[in-house]
């Protein structure tokens, strides 16, 4: 309940603060909200939803009632200039606070400050401008002290630092000392820097999770959506009608006897001709009977004057009509698995299951085959996607909320439609017209996925834990129709819930894990040249390429480890840059051990390192030295590294190794090759191919064996 702050008025940096002051007073507003909406200074809790733009974030608030009751007014004073007032907050030794906190980040940053609120009001401090610095620094030790991570840690100092930057434009009761808190120090020489942790925390989805994940997918997409758009139609028209707590205007409570009649007549007439039974359900005893309340939404009629004793219930029974366990849709299912219909009815309750899953699905299409954030695929609008019929390309088109800043630093509420569109493949312009087909609102993601006549409190975007929330139900759906069909592809379920943010993370990851890395991501997905891969970020700008190269960092520290293990072990190495091998592997992953990476750019030079541009290949491995290389590809704009080409190694090449691990392969095609030499029905061009590559692959193991003899000898 909301309870009214005092009456007087406050004056803050140039403004009178009253009962009445809207707390949004100079906030870019959505354009749905009416000023009855807008929260109040007096009110306790304060709605920012109207402030928030991004439409797949939930309602957020502020509550001041959590706030010692001693600071409670002079904490909405110093929200409130945080929220509206014009400044440029420049605060210590030269640092600065740029532009006005975002709307969405308020809610963290009043926690921040609660907190040394709390501690004032617990060491009965009641007003801020009684606040020495010795007490700053009892509060420092004590924040040191707190069981908290370390990034709250920072944001309460942080916090405690821009408070005190706002003192000229509070209220004096409202000041901290004069001077700047801890001397003017900024956190990270009060705490220490912060350690971030050296790999990305946001876990990967399982590989045959994802594989199987993304087939059913595709699945709903291209073959199940057109059956599962049309039962939602249907059951939208259905919803619609008489329900006892809901009576829609078609509703007929109160028809008369005769029109009541006909209409069930008519009914059982048309379930009769086409030699259907009436839909049923089984009662908690597990006795089978007409399923009323669907009879009612057929009829119009109230499923109460069916289900109670009476004539009409009497005509439906003494109808002699088969009754199914099921209330069937009209329309029969087209869609194939297997070349056979993926079911054969679909059931009135079964739709809201279906369309969720179906969401979910466009929803996995969308993030793994773009590379897209969470926040941009569920504010996709419609028509976001186009073809260029010169460039033969699919491209996306969608807002960008992170890093939309203007010039000064401050966060653009509306966010920013992208410069440059993404680049994205059929399948995800498919699931998109599925989403086109699927709902009239403008939004792709909306909030209400299947229509009723309930109320519903928010209209915008799906929001992330929706989303989540629909991915499971996609998961537990499949895998009791793999289970109920006798079949093999469930999806395995991780212990922990996909959740929107891990698709990105497991692109970034299949590409740099697939062979032959960004060449094995354009094969899969169907791109024309490598460079598009780059575009499934569209540029650098989406941050995916830097997720891309922080995958490639951890694998390249993976190959380069087991390869140390099987050189320890004893693996004997061959070819041109032996020597190399040996030298670049013996204790190079030590060597990195312990680096922390705090940005793509960063992993994007240090895999420049030569220790690490090792790249294991067909049956060879490449010790890359650009100087000496005969193929390479050209290097990415903002990246100073040269790549070989892998998948077309020239066999003079000086930058050749080859393991007794890469002997398995040469060893596996010489044996499919002697099989076919001796195949005298071999056309004879073919033959004297396939005898001269046997040639080259035998003298392969030749020279490797022979080294190893040659290595042994040696003193």
């Amino acid at each position: 309940m909301t309870r009214p702050a005092r009456s007087a008025v406050l004056r803050a940096g140039g403004y009178i603060l009253d009962a009445d002051t809207p707390v949004l007073l100079n906030r870019a507003l959505r354009p749905d909200v009416a000023p009855a909406d807008l929260s109040r200074f007096a009110e306790d809790r304060w709605k920012l939803s109207p402030a928030i733009h991004e439409k797949h974030y939930e309602s957020k608030s502020l509550n001041f009632a959590l706030v010692p009751e001693s600071f409670r007014r002079i904490a909405k004073a110093y929200v409130w200039l945080e929220l509206n007032g014009d400044h440029d907050v420049t605060v210590l030794r030269r640092a600065s606070f740029k532009g006005q906190l975002s709307v969405t980040s308020m809610h963290n940053h009043l926690r921040m400050v609660r907190v040394f609120l709390d501690w004032l009001d617990h060491h009965a401090i009641t007003t801020l401008e009684a606040v020495t610095t010795s007490d700053l620094d009892r509060f420092l030790d004590a924040v040191r002290d707190a069981p908290i991570r370390e990034a709250e840690r920072f944001d309460v100092i942080q916090a405690v630092r821009r408070l005190w930057a706002m003192r000229e434009a509070l209220p004096p009761e409202a000041r901290l000392p004069q001077e700047p808190p801890w001397n003017g120090k900024e956190a990270r020489f009060l705490l220490g820097p912060l350690r971030r942790p050296a790999e990305n925390l946001t876990p990967r989805i399982p590989e045959t999770t994802m594989s199987l994940m993304l087939c059913w997918a595709l699945r709903f997409v291209e073959d199940f959506s057109d059956d599962i758009t049309a039962a939602r139609a249907e059951y939208r028209t259905l919803v619609g009608r008489t329900r006892p707590t809901y009576p829609a205007p078609t509703s007929n409570r109160h028809a008369s006897f005769a029109d009541a009649a006909t209409r069930i007549d008519a009914l059982i007439s048309e379930f009769r001709s086409r030699g259907e039974p009436l839909p049923g359900k089984r009662t908690a005893e597990g006795v089978l009977e007409p399923h009323w309340a669907h009879l009612g939404r057929l009829t119009g009629l109230d499923y109460q004057l069916l289900e109670r004793d009476g004539p009409h219930r009497k005509t439906i029974l003494d109808a002699g009509m088969p009754v199914a366990e099921a209330a069937h849709l009209q329309r029969h299912p087209t869609g194939l698995l297997d070349d056979r219909p993926w079911r054969s009815r679909i059931d009135y309750d079964d739709v809201k299951d279906l369309v969720h899953a179906l969401y979910a699905a466009c929803f996995t299409v969308i993030a793994y085959l773009s590379g897209m954030r969470p926040g941009e695929i569920l504010s996709l609008e419609r028509d976001c996607v186009t073809y260029d019929p010169t460039s033969r390309l699919w491209l996306l088109r969608g807002l960008r909320w992170k890093n939309a800043t203007d010039a000064d630093g401050t966060k653009i509420p509306e966010g920013q439609y992208r410069e440059d569109p993404w680049v994205v493949i059929e399948p995800v312009a498919r699931a998109v017209a599925v989403l086109e087909q699927l709902t009239d609102t403008a939004v792709l993601f909306p909030s209400r996925l299947v229509w009723t006549r309930k109320p519903h409190d928010r209209d915008g975007a799906r929001t992330g834990a929706e989303i989540t929330k629909d991915l499971a139900r996609f998961t537990d759906w499949v895998n009791a129709y793999c289970r109920d069909h006798d079949r093999t592809d469930m999806i395995p379920t991780p212990a922990r819930a996909i959740a929107p943010s891990q698709f990105r993370r497991t692109l970034a990851w299949f590409i740099c894990r697939r062979p032959r890395g960004l060449v094995a991501a354009a094969i899969q997905y169907g791109h024309l040249h490598v460079q598009i891969t780059q575009g499934y970020g569209g540029n650098y700008a989406s941050g995916f390429p830097d997720d891309l190269a922080f995958e490639q960092w951890l694998a390249r520290l993976d190959e380069l480890d087991e390869a140390e293990r099987r050189l320890s072990d004893g693996e004997h190495v061959s070819g041109p840059a032996a020597d190399a091998y040996r030298s670049r592997v013996g204790g190079g992953s030590s060597r990195f051990a312990g680096r922390v990476i705090r940005g793509g750019r960063q992993a994007r030079h240090i895999l420049a390192n030569p220790s690490l541009q090792i790249y294991p290949g067909q049956a060879m491995t490449c010790v890359f030295n650009a100087a000496t290389a005969l193929c390479e590809l050209v290097p990415s704009t903002d990246d100073a590294r040269h790549t070989p080409d892998t998948t077309d190694c020239r066999p003079t090449c000086r930058n050749i190794a080859r393991t007794d691990n890469d002997m398995v392969a040469v060893r596996t095609e010489a044996t499919e090759l002697r099989a076919v030499v001796a195949d005298s029905a071999s056309p004879a061009i073919r033959l004297a191919r396939h005898r001269q590559r046997l040639h080259h692959l035998d003298k392969i193991l030749t020279d490797h064996s022979d080294s190893r003899d040659e290595s042994a000898d040696r003193p």
